[in-house]
């Protein structure tokens, strides 16, 4: 079973600077009076802004393709067209636009608005008017560019805290990996050829699953339920679980208990509550004829048919003292002759169907022999 590094650590809470960054807003005027422009440009110092100047939609339309504004102030009347052109198709990130028009022309200031600008100045001006309505732009621009600062941070914060979840998730099943891993090699020291079968046949249940569409999670739990298919013999006595020969009867009964035992072993282990099925099941017979509760076809879970699937096919690809690994073509063979009373037919189907590459077996040779 593979491993993942446990030299990963949790990075630790990361303090973030939520102030908004302080500069003032970068205006634009859009007039072709010069006196307007020199009488905005005027007031604007007052209150400590520069700006830049632009007597045409043209100019501004220039002006604007190379530095982002903060704020455009625009007349109306203008000799190439009218000002409001600025404001259409502006997105959540286009300037903020006040509009600077006659005390006449208040339907269009109110169309303006209607448009997305945020407020109009009436000419002529009066000095503590404009700079009152100048105000009122700024603090809204400082307002939308703090509301824009916090979504940011915030987006920011909360990948940092996903990362973070993503870590400690990997480290958990990291554990959970290391903890299957242990109760293996529990089994290994009782039973040494144990281990290489083991992952080989998790390998293939976790492909076949993958065959036929199970999530993630449900691969998760086939992988450690087949891993821990045979957990239960650590409760077998040596005497009989390495005898070599046929076993009494007597000594079958015992090691036909090691599916129960095997279950009671994990079941109290809550991230191994959804893997017992194979544990239990793994000698289930689709016919009914298997042990130890004789289920029959679909009452065997799913998993326990994959893994019957996957074992017999690691079991027919190994060397033995008596014989040389088959090919599979033999297993093939020998599944699709035993589909219907030992195995499950539409899985047998599935395992003829796909190509012999895909498995794990024990010696290459076993795939093109």
């Amino acid at each position: 079973m593979p491993m993942a590094s446990m030299n990963e650590t949790p990075s630790k809470a990361t303090k973030l600077d939520i102030a908004p960054p302080a500069h003032p807003p970068k205006i634009l005027v859009l007039d072709d009076e010069r006196e307007i422009q020199s009488l905005v440009a005027a007031m604007l110092k007052i209150r400590g802004f520069g700006c830049d100047i632009a007597g045409s939609v043209a100019d501004a339309r220039a002006l604007m393709g190379r530095t982002r504004y903060d704020i455009v102030l625009i007349d109306v009347n203008l000799p190439d067209g009218s000002g409001l052109a600025l404001t259409e198709g502006a997105d959540e990130n286009a300037p903020l636009v006040v509009v600077m028009t006659g005390s006449n022309d208040i339907q269009t200031a109110i169309k303006a608005i209607r448009n997305g600008a945020i407020d109009f100045i009436t000419k002529p001006f009066a000095v503590g008017h404009f700079l009152q309505r100048i105000d009122k732009a700024v603090e809204e621009w400082r307002t939308r560019r703090s509301l824009q600062y916090y979504a940011r941070t915030l987006e920011r914060l909360v990948q940092l805290k996903s990362d973070e979840l993503s870590r400690t998730s990997r480290q958990i099943d990291e554990v959970c990996d290391m903890t299957v891993a242990a109760l293996g090699a529990a089994l290994n020291l009782k039973d040494h050829e144990t281990a290489d079968h083991c992952q080989r046949v998790s390998k293939n249940c976790v492909t076949m699953g993958r065959m036929l569409s199970l999530s993630e999670f449900e691969l998760k739990n086939l992988e450690w339920g087949a891993y821990l298919h045979d957990v239960g013999k650590i409760g077998i006595p040596e005497r009989i679980l390495l005898k070599e020969g046929a076993l009494e009867p007597e000594e079958r009964r015992v090691v036909e208990k090691h599916p129960i035992m095997g279950h009671t072993m994990i079941r109290n282990i809550e991230f191994l509550r959804y893997a017992t099925d194979v544990v239990l099941s793994h000698h289930e017979r689709f016919d009914g004829t298997g042990y130890p509760h004789g289920l029959q076809e679909h009452r065997i879970p799913l998993n326990a048919r994959i893994f019957s699937v996957m074992d017999t096919l690691d079991a027919m690809t190994s060397d033995r003292p008596y014989r040389a690994a088959l090919p599979i073509a033999a297993v093939a063979a020998e599944l699709q002759e035993r589909a219907g009373s030992q195995f499950d037919p539409e899985i047998t189907e599935v395992f003829i169907k796909a190509p012999a590459s895909v498995w794990h077996v024990q010696g290459r040779v076993a795939i093109h022999a």
